[in-house]
């Protein structure tokens, strides 16, 4: 039989276990309680420095993406998806003695880059350019298009960034964030050093693999090096910008099309006439060697300029220098692309085609604007 509990030790016991109960609660309660205090107090310290960062020099981090930003699918270094890791994340690696200010643009593969995000782009950083606490911006970027997007910079706010006396400074990763080699840190920290630097020339630049490029000349020529990255064009080429002023940016449904069209063995030109048909303003011909055409493709070529479109032949080939004119005369209505290549080519001619139409544009034609971007070289 169970041993009977007299009525006394019953409450005695009751009131153990209720004063046990009791400063369990209590207990728990505390802990809660600190724990929101600790949560209050740190968003009063963050609202507490976001009010000095307001009167403090300021680096401007934008994210548009890319490998830099990326994270590996199966973690054997084989695979992995671009634009998975947020700017806030990514500027957590940066040792500098300024605050950095983010700001997420994008997180997307550069191969998916639009002119709407140019558009965005560019006005982020003519923003950041006037601001006076803002000292210089760097921009994540992936490597696949990031040679067109810093020429874009380039053309639209080389001049300000070098009156304003701060740098832009475009940079990405070839091997993805949470590979064991990453080379994203490094160059986000080389990047935001030389945001930092106040002797060096101001402008806007790119840094890849350790280097410093002038924009307009960096161009990715391998598919996966570490040391992707090159200068375009040769070294005695002078560069000196024929560009008085910084193009004006296109709004973003204002972009003119322009399309690129390779040359090869047995080109045909039955793309042109479908091009005319879509709107497409302006052609930049990836012509090989020294920009030649396929006698097939250059009526169609003909044809096209006839109607009011506006061509520019480049070169397939990657570096050196495309003259104003064919040795064979073929499409003398057409203008060389001088050392740029095939896609920078087109920004390029996109941005000379809107300026053309713009009230800023002084009544100059594409092909006056597109020849003083492109520097037709003069040779040291």
């Amino acid at each position: 039989m169970r041993p009977k509990i007299s009525s006394c030790r019953a409450v005695s016991l009751g009131r153990v276990v209720s004063i046990k109960s009791f400063t369990v609660f209590m207990f728990i309660l505390g802990l809660y309680t600190v724990k929101i205090s600790i949560s209050r107090t740190f968003v009063r310290l963050d609202n507490a420095n976001m009010t000095d960062l307001s009167n403090t020099p300021l680096i401007l981090l934008i994210g548009m993406g890319g490998t830099i930003a990326g994270l590996q699918v199966n973690g054997d270094g084989k695979g992995y998806l671009a634009g998975q890791v947020p700017i806030e994340t990514l500027s957590g690696q940066i040792k500098s003695k300024l605050s950095i200010k983010n700001k997420q643009l994008s997180n997307i593969d550069s191969c998916d880059m639009t002119e709407s995000l140019l558009t965005h782009l560019g006005q982020e950083v003519v923003q950041a350019l006037h601001d006076p606490h803002i000292v210089g911006v760097v921009v994540t970027h992936g490597t696949d298009t990031m040679e067109e997007t810093a020429l874009f910079l380039e053309l639209v706010c080389g001049h300000l960034a070098k009156t304003a006396g701060k740098k832009v400074v475009i940079t990405g990763a070839m091997l993805p964030a949470d590979h064991p080699k990453a080379d994203g840190p490094e160059n986000l920290n080389r990047a935001a050093a030389l945001v930092e630097d106040q002797d060096g020339p101001s402008g806007i630049f790119g840094l890849m693999g350790g280097k410093v490029f002038q924009a307009r000349s960096m161009a990715k020529r391998h598919t996966s090096s570490i040391d992707a990255f090159m200068n375009s064009e040769p070294v005695n080429l002078d560069l000196s910008s024929q560009v008085s002023e910084d193009l004006p940016i296109p709004s973003i449904d204002n972009w003119p099309r322009v399309e690129i069209v390779t040359n090869h063995i047995g080109a045909k030109g039955d793309q042109i006439e479908v091009y005319k048909k879509l709107g497409v303003l302006g052609i930049v011909l990836a012509g090989t060697g020294g920009g030649t055409v396929h006698q097939d493709l250059a009526l169609s070529l003909e044809d096209f300029m006839k109607d009011g479109g506006a061509l520019v032949r480049s070169s397939r080939v990657g570096l050196g220098v495309i003259p104003g004119q064919l040795a064979n005369g073929r499409l003398d209505a057409s203008i060389g692309a001088g050392d740029l290549n095939p896609p920078k080519a087109r920004i390029a001619l996109q941005l000379a085609l809107f300026a053309s139409l713009h009230p800023k544009a002084n009544a100059l034609s594409w092909q006056d604007i597109f020849a003083r971007i492109a520097i037709l070289p003069n040779f040291r």
